[in-house]
């Protein structure tokens, strides 16, 4: 069985906060005490603190030591939350580990195939230093998820000028849903936001990037 979990540290915190947010309304259907979830949301939490202290532009080499370190305990109490609760967990169907970015069962004769297609994004003001951003497949004109993906994994960056290339659009979020809202400081208002998306499906293969789109931060 491929990997489940993203290594790069930022798509690690989206997809672990995913996976906290749709698993906790439907722990009572899992058969899943809240504070077993509890205790894993403390790694969790510990992991989106020294993920944003490292990300800060003071940051150090100790705060990077850190933010390995508590990713890897945040991962390590996930496999162990996932392998006794929710592997072998007969209450959960398709859909539901394909929102928490688990691996679909096999024993269904259709296959999860690497994504041919691409997010169509659009992207609009949501109000004040607020960015929209909405995407459905390039196949067709619903919000649906191709089959086999449960996610898209979203590149952007603020840029004077247009990129030359996706190497252009450092910065990196992954998103279940099929929209995401982006949150600015006052200092960027007016600024151009750039936008390059794709899919991935549950065994962590990549799709092709959409085009880029752009729209100024309100």
């Amino acid at each position: 069985m491929t990997d489940y979990v993203p290594v790069a540290y930022g798509t690690l915190l989206s997809w672990l906060l995913n996976f906290t947010n749709y698993l906790r309304p439907h722990r009572k259907r899992f058969n899943i005490e809240e504070e077993k979830i509890d205790h894993l949301q403390v790694h969790i939490d510990n992991y989106k603190a020294a993920y944003e202290k490292a990300e800060h532009p003071n940051a150090g080499r100790a705060d990077r030591l850190d933010r390995k370190e508590k990713a890897v305990a945040a991962t390590k109490a996930l496999r162990g939350f996932v392998n006794e609760f929710l592997r072998f967990n007969t209450a959960l169907n398709d859909d539901d580990r394909i929102q928490l970015g688990l691996h679909v069962q096999n024993g269904k004769p259709t296959p999860v195939l690497k994504p041919e297609t691409w997010p169509m994004p659009t992207v609009r003001n949501a109000g004040p230093r607020q960015v929209r951003i909405d995407y459905h497949d390039s196949r067709t004109a619903t919000k649906a998820k191709p089959h086999g993906v449960h996610g898209c994994e979203i590149r952007y960056s603020i840029l004077d000028s247009p990129p030359e290339s996706l190497d252009d659009l450092p910065q990196s979020q992954f998103s279940t849903r099929s929209s995401q809202i982006f949150v600015f400081d006052e200092n960027r208002r007016g600024k151009s936001i750039y936008f390059c998306l794709r899919w991935e499906n549950t065994r962590g293969e990549k799709g092709p990037w959409s085009e880029i789109v752009s729209v100024i931060i309100p």
